[in-house]
């Protein structure tokens, strides 16, 4: 019965307190939800207190009571859902994300009834196989799939420690605490002195309300706060800009790669996503180029920024280079230098009226000024100065000469501060540029993100499909199920190839002439492929039912309503085990539409009796013309003469060992015939390949078939 599913506490498995920590966890009830109906088992499984295994099951739940079906409607044994599982775990190894190899339990096989879901899935996994091959010669796309993973946005924010809002109301006051959630820090200030008290601890101060317009503040103070008359009127971005940059930074590949990935498909005409044109992922992207990993901006995208980051990492360089060349060109000048004095000169120097240090200063001004300004030009050129800066570093060095020359550490520490305040000024600028562009697609990269794992799903299926070359069946009407050069999945993951085979059970294009039946008995030779052929017929009907191709080179099938798998039984069963087993059988009475596939049921019971009871069931099966059933059995004979229904048998036969000692069997099927178990040519091999006593024990054995 279809549920209608609109709140979180609609779903049995959810109480109020594992309701309220989804909310908790995904900041609302809709967005819990969407997560939970999209059936997004890792972001589930992120929750505190919920594992893997509950979140596949909570989703397969979810997807049971919202489409009316759950995997027990259709795979009614143990061994038939083991056949599912391990067909799930082959489709898995071609996925590239945990969010895909997860979300792959959302997909189990319908029954008959529910066959518009079954073909809305065919519909789907035909478009990710056309798309797999599309794209099978680039390898791209497969190292940007393995690089997506569901966005978190839940990452822990460090506080702003150099920026404050101030403001001189209360109710704004209040309003920003509850606003920012301690991520910046949030004071009362409601005079001038205030203002001026509190800007000594922060290098930026963002100043909320009018009543400021009228303080009388100092001019720099003034010159370098920031004034908003309405909080609530600003967007966060102009408040906390690295807050949204570090939670992008967080999710920086995936968002990367989802944009790489959507471009890479949209150029080759595949469509997943519609909500951003080329233009807007272009913009998104080249945004996010502006950020790295750790939330920090990217060197060498604005050239304002950098040229004053550079400035700032190459001063104290430049200053001593400068030092350094003006002292060695003085030295230099010194060394080299002669002065002649007049005969007045001398005697003003005699009578002190003319110091001679002061005519060695006039004498050596010219040079040391023409060093100065040269030293001051290199700092000028290696920092990319402007024109307004050059006058703070003419003030580095003294006017009048000094020797050695020494940088002023003032005047210096000075310009120092004045390129911090340039970096913060621009880095804010710039941050809050990028964090407006993100936050303004935040809602947009995140549903791209989902299409993108969502496609990482079908296209694993696609490439599975490719990879095994399965092929979608022919539905039919007619109770059949019939196939050529199939292939059982399992063997050929261990062996990677097998011998096709070809089978028909029921009412197909495959059948035998004139002879269609729907209840088959399976004889034939110990390991010679008939346990292979019902696990291939097995994983052929759950795929079909699941909408999925089946490994088979041509296939009709006609779809039922349930599947039974009866594996074979580990030794005979004691009195509650056989009970148990015929209890199993019951359930086929009904006239349901349904499969039945039983592996070596003889061991049930003593051989006598299980023919008997194995005629009794395949007459049970015959009695409903909406059954098809493959019984394999070392009895054949036996139920035959217990019958009283016309039923087909068919046999898988030796003929004999070849040079290696491995059997010689044709693997498809003989239609109507009854093959012998020959049991004697396994005797036979174990004795030649064996020495000593061991041979004699398997001669033994051998002459019995001989007598």
């Amino acid at each position: 019965m279809l549920t209608e599913l609109n709140t979180l506490q609609d779903i049995p498995r959810i109480g109020h307190k594992l309701s309220k920590r989804f909310v908790e966890h995904f900041g609302s009830e809709r967005r819990a939800m969407d997560v939970i109906l999209s059936g997004d088992v890792a972001s589930i499984s992120e929750v505190e207190g919920i594992g893997h295994r509950y979140a596949v099951s909570l989703i397969q739940d979810v997807a049971s009571r919202t489409q009316g079906v759950n995997v027990d409607d259709f795979l009614r044994t143990r061994e038939a859902v083991n056949v599912y599982e391990k067909v799930l775990d082959l489709v898995k190894v071609f996925t590239n994300t945990r969010y895909s190899r997860d979300k792959m339990h959302v997909f189990f096989p319908y029954p008959s009834t529910n066959i518009d879901k079954i073909m809305e899935v065919r519909e789907s996994i035909s478009f990710y196989t056309d798309t797999v091959k599309t794209l099978e010669e680039n390898g791209l796309i497969v190292e940007l799939l393995s690089k997506v993973a569901p966005l978190n946005f839940k990452h822990k924010f460090p506080k702003i420690r150099e920026r404050v809002i101030i403001t001189p109301d209360l109710d704004s006051y209040e309003y920003a605490k509850s606003r920012f959630h301690g991520q910046i820090d949030i004071q009362l200030a409601s005079s001038p002195s205030d203002i001026i008290d509190i800007s000594r601890g922060f290098s930026q101060v963002i100043a909320v309300g009018d009543d400021y317009l009228s303080f009388d503040l100092p001019d720099e103070l003034e010159h370098e706060m920031e004034f908003v008359s309405e909080i609530q009127e600003i967007d966060d971005y102009f408040f906390i800009p690295e807050k949204e940059i570090f939670e992008f930074s967080k999710n920086i590949i995936a968002l990367r790669s989802s944009i790489e990935i959507i471009s890479l498909l949209n150029s080759k005409d595949i469509k997943i996503y519609d909500q951003m044109d080329d233009g807007e992922l272009e913009l998104v992207s080249s945004t996010l180029s502006l950020i790295d990993e750790d939330g920090g901006i990217v060197r060498g995208k604005d050239t304002e920024l950098d040229r004053l980051s550079g400035a700032r990492e190459r001063l104290d360089k430049s200053v001593a280079d400068t030092v350094r060349f003006i002292n060695e060109s003085m030295n230099k000048c010194l060394k080299n230098s002669q002065m002649t004095l007049s005969g007045q000169d001398m005697l003003k120097v005699m009578d002190g009226s003319l110091e001679l240090k002061e005519m060695l200063g006039k004498e050596l001004y010219k040079s040391y000024y023409s060093f100065l300004r040269q030293g001051i030009d290199n700092i000028y050129e290696d920092l990319c100065l402007e024109k307004k800066e050059r006058i703070m570093v003419d003030s580095f060095f003294p006017e009048h000469i000094m020797h050695p020359v020494e940088a002023d550490p003032d005047s210096i520490e000075a310009f120092k501060q004045y390129l911090d305040k340039g970096i913060r000024k621009r880095e804010l600028q710039h941050k809050r540029e990028v964090s407006r562009v993100l936050s303004s697609y935040r809602e947009k990269v995140s549903e791209m993100v989902r299409k993108v794992l969502d496609f990482d799903v079908g296209f694993a299926i696609g490439s599975f499909s490719l990879a095994y070359d399965l092929s979608m069946p022919d539905i039919i009407d007619t109770k059949g199920i019939g196939f050529s050069g199939g292939r059982n999945l399992f063997l050929l993951s261990t062996h990677g190839d097998v011998i096709p085979v070809d089978y028909s059970v029921g009412e197909n294009r495959f059948s035998p002439q004139d002879n269609s039946g729907r209840i088959v008995l399976l004889s034939g030779v110990n390991s010679g492929g008939k346990t292979s052929l019902l696990d291939l017929i097995a994983q052929c009907t759950i795929l079909t039912h699941m909408g999925f191709p089946v490994p088979a080179k041509n296939m009709e099938i006609s779809l039922t309503e349930s599947m039974y798998y009866f594996a074979k039984s580990k030794g005979t069963m004691n009195a509650g085990a056989f009970e148990t087993t015929l209890t199993q059988f019951s359930v086929l009475a009904d006239d349901s539409s349904k499969i039945v596939l039983a592996d070596e049921l003889e061991s049930i019971t003593e051989p006598g009796a299980s023919a008997k009871i194995m005629a009794g069931i395949l007459e049970v099966l015959t009695d409903n013309i909406n059954t098809m059933s493959i019984f394999v059995s070392h009895l054949s004979e036996q139920i035959m003469e217990n019958i009283s229904c016309d039923i087909r048998v068919d046999g898988i036969e030796a003929s004999g060992l070849d040079k290696d000692l491995d059997l010689i069997v044709d693997r498809n099927p003989l239609y109507n015939y009854i093959a012998k178990s020959t049991p004697e040519l396994i005797v036979e091999r174990l004795s030649r390949k064996t020495e000593g006593k061991e041979k004699e024990f398997y001669k033994r054995l051998k002459e019995k078939f001989e007598v």
